[in-house]
């Protein structure tokens, strides 16, 4: 009787010891994680991050481009698509919030394309579990802008969201479209210390010398068939009219998978942020994976 007792304890340790080691090596092969990440642009160095998914993948990836100057970062998204498979990487354009270099709109186009280059470099890729055939853009405000040009730029790019973005080239003025908003825009680019280099005077500038290349619309043609969601807030941060409709209708010309959606809430829908995620979600599960 000792003997069979002391025979069944031991299986039982064994046992006991077996499942112990193996859940935490299961767990261990490729568990959900956050990675820093330095991306240089031109000599310049900007700060990243990827919510890296679990699983080994590779997985698909969406880009969190934020807004003018980016307080808000939609990390709250970024961590439900991680939860839904997928990676999410969010960095900060050249000269904002200490990334080295100086901030402007031309400039922040590009880093969108130096981001997309660094995740489907076949090393970095592989290494970060990213699936390069299977990125996509999402943007919210100026952030937005970033998104519908990088999909253009790039014929990479499966799909874009647009978070109540803007048009930065509307009419050739953008955000700068009458003297009352060129004044509001102007004094708040004044007071945005974060984004190196940058002023009122810079801003205007900048859309003033490139306000063709700024336009969204003059692009579209570009889109060739792939899938962008425009995400309007009912506010008049970024007018509707003047941003959204006419990129809405520019973009359907030459694409059937075009969708627009207005959500009332502030221009960061504070109080819609569950369905905002939902909304950016689906579209991202059924079009871009």
């Amino acid at each position: 009787m000792a003997y069979r007792l002391s025979l069944c304890l031991l299986v039982l340790l064994l046992s006991a010891c077996t499942s112990s080691s193996a859940a935490p090596l299961r767990a261990s092969t490729a568990p959900a994680s956050i990675t820093e990440l330095t991306i240089v642009a031109n000599g310049s160095r900007m700060p990243g991050l990827i919510y890296q998914a679990a699983g080994q993948g590779p997985h698909p990836t969406a880009i969190m481009l934020h807004g003018y100057p980016g307080n808000e970062k939609n990390l709250d998204l970024a961590q439900a698509l991680r939860k839904a498979g997928w990676n999410a990487v969010f960095f900060n354009y050249r000269g904002a919030w200490g990334a080295e270099g100086e901030f402007s709109f031309i400039g922040a186009e590009q880093d969108v394309q130096t981001v997309i280059n660094y995740l489907q470099n076949t090393d970095n890729s592989a290494h970060l579990r990213v699936d390069p055939s299977q990125i996509s853009l999402v943007g919210h405000s100026m952030g937005g802008h970033m998104a519908v040009a990088g999909i253009l730029d790039n014929p990479s790019i499966k799909c874009a969201v647009a978070h109540d973005g803007a048009n930065m080239g509307a009419r050739g003025k953008g955000l700068f479209s009458d003297e009352q908003s060129s004044k509001l825009w102007s004094d708040y680019s004044d007071t945005l210390f974060m984004l190196k280099g940058w002023s009122g005077k810079k801003a205007l500038t900048e859309i003033s010398m490139h306000a063709n290349k700024l336009d969204l619309t003059s692009r579209a043609a570009t889109i060739k068939q792939r899938a962008v969601h425009l995400i309007a807030a009912d506010t008049d941060v970024i007018p509707i009219d003047l941003h959204i409709l006419p990129l809405n209708q520019a973009l359907r010309k030459y694409s059937d998978k075009i969708t627009y959606e207005l959500i009332d809430d502030d221009h960061s829908f504070s109080n819609s942020r569950d369905k905002l995620i939902g909304s950016t979600r689906r579209f991202l599960n059924q079009n871009c994976r």
